[in-house]
């Protein structure tokens, strides 16, 4: 887990930071303050020593891989099928 820093920031629905003694969750919707007392073991946390929990990242921001592929494929096809097209529309002009 990462710490909390000068960039820390929560979003509208809040965060979730560790307490470092006791690792149980808080959640806090602004980071404003230099210290706060953990609810669960009563220790006096500073702010930067307060643990985030780790990002988590979407793969390919939601987008079907497998979809894509297919887009790209019938894609291609066409572009096969229009340079035929246009090759024996020139062949007929001769």
């Amino acid at each position: 887990m990462k710490k909390v820093n000068k960039n820390t920031r929560a979003s509208k629905n809040g965060k979730h930071i560790y307490c470092p003694e006791c690792n149980k969750p808080t959640k806090v919707h602004h980071f404003s303050w230099s210290a706060l007392t953990c609810s669960e073991c009563d220790a006096m946390i500073e702010k930067y020593d307060w643990l985030l929990e780790p990002r988590q990242y979407r793969s390919n921001q939601g987008r079907n891989p497998k979809k894509d592929m297919e887009t790209y494929n019938m894609l291609e096809f066409t572009m096969i099928i229009a340079t035929i097209v246009i090759i024996l529309y020139l062949i007929s002009k001769q």
